[in-house]
């Protein structure tokens, strides 16, 4: 059944779209479908790749001259964090690619800039959620407000922050961004999208949650350059998910 609430004219407004039960295996099949699109745009989508390894490498190379090796270990969960919107062009391309087009650069830039009021939301959105989650855990758990303290209970408070920020990020973000893409849908319908299917499916999601973070820690241990590859994959397969998972019209 889907939640309604009612607007300012008196219509109702859905909070959210219903979603389908999935199956366990659900997830190697969004892989094996996000490899197959791989194939098929092999050079569109190592542009992005590309893009991601030389990204991270820089972001790594200003951190070690800063001396803030914190960044540095803080990177893969930067990537689980902001992956799904800097992955919103892996999206349109899955989307050409359905409807039987050839991938095109000026598809996905128009595209990105119809949506861009929806992805500033998203991300607003999620950053604010961040900044109110940070404070409750630093005021429920003890988490001490300096993320360099690592000695004592102070060292549990980052671990604590990441991990839960993780989570946020994941059950937000898991099918909000395909969502704004295909159907054009504001932020808040489709986080709540989002959010909904993870917890109905929540054995499935923990499973594609697991396999997202193995496959980029292992980006990471090529030294990113497997990131090329394994990004573009998870792009694809983020947008199959969401495309089994959320039962809409083509």
């Amino acid at each position: 059944m889907q939640a309604q609430t009612t607007g300012s004219m008196g219509k109702t407004v859905p909070l959210y779209v219903p979603c389908r039960k999935l199956a366990f295996s659900a997830p190697f099949r969004w892989l094996e479908k996000g490899w197959q699109d791989f194939r098929r745009a092999p050079w569109h989508s190592l542009a992005y790749g590309v893009i991601f390894v030389f990204s991270g490498w820089l972001l790594i190379y200003f951190a070690w001259i800063n001396e803030r090796d914190a960044l540095i270990f803080g990177l893969p969960l930067g990537f689980l964090i902001m992956g799904p919107v800097l992955a919103f062009g892996l999206y349109d391309i899955s989307y050409q690619l359905e409807h039987n087009r050839t991938p095109s650069f000026r598809h996905e830039r128009q595209k990105a800039l119809h949506e861009m009021g929806h992805e500033l939301m998203f991300a607003m959105m999620l950053g604010m959620l961040f900044v109110v989650l940070s404070i409750v855990l630093s005021m429920v758990g003890g988490v001490g407000p300096i993320l360099g303290e690592k000695t004592g209970a102070y060292a549990v408070g980052p671990l604590l922050i990441a991990a839960t920020s993780a989570g946020v990020a994941f059950c937000t973000g898991a099918f909000a961004l395909p969502m704004i893409l295909h159907r054009d849908t504001d932020a808040a319908t489709a986080i709540m999208t989002s959010i909904n299917a993870v917890l109905r499916n929540k054995g499935v999601c923990a499973l594609w949650a697991l396999l997202i973070f193995a496959l980029i820690a292992l980006g990471f241990a090529t030294a990113l350059v497997g990131l090329a590859f394994i990004v573009p994959v998870l792009g694809y397969a983020s947008w199959h998910a969401y495309r089994e998972t959320v039962p809409v019209e083509r």
